[in-house]
C-alpha cells in the first residue's frame, strides 16, 4: 500500500469531500474527517508521525470510532485512511479492504508532487 504507488490503493479515498476538519465527541478524537453529504460519504483518517510503523490497533480504533460520529444515514460510504511517517506493519495492506488507504511518506510526497 505505501510505497509510492498511487496509481493503485493509496488515491482510492482522494475523492471530494466538502468539508473538511478535526472531530472529537467525548474522548473520541479523529484527526481528520471528510462529509460529503451529496452522496452520504464519510472520510475518517489518522495520521501518525512516530517510528514505528502503524499497526493492527489503530485500525481497529479508527473503525471502532466511525460508530460514534453522528453524521449522515446509517448506510453511509464509509472511508478509511492512514498516514504514517515509518510505514505499516508487514501484512497489514493485506488486511484491511477497499474501504482503507495506507500512506506513507513516500506516498505523501509522491502525491503532492502531482497535485
Amino acid at each position: 500500500m505505501s510505497g509510492g504507488s498511487l496509481g493503485g490503493h493509496p488515491t482510492r479515498c482522494v475523492d471530494p469531500y466538502s468539508e473538511l476538519g478535526r472531530w472529537w465527541y467525548g474522548e473520541h478524537e479523529v484527526d481528520i474527517v471528510g462529509l460529503a453529504p451529496n452522496d452520504d460519504r464519510l472520510l475518517l483518517a489518522e495520521c501518525k508521525w512516530t517510528s514505528d510503523p502503524v499497526g493492527r490497533s489503530l485500525v481497529e480504533r479508527l473503525w471502532t470510532k466511525a460508530d460514534h460520529v453522528r453524521w449522515g444515514p446509517g448506510d453511509r460510504t464509509e472511508r478509511f485512511a492512514l498516514f504514517s511517517k515509518s510505514g505499516f506493519v508487514d501484512g497489514l495492506a493485506d488486511e484491511v479492504d477497499d474501504n482503507w488507504s495506507l500512506y506513507g511518506l513516500s506516498d505523501l510526497e509522491a502525491l503532492f508532487a502531482t497535485a
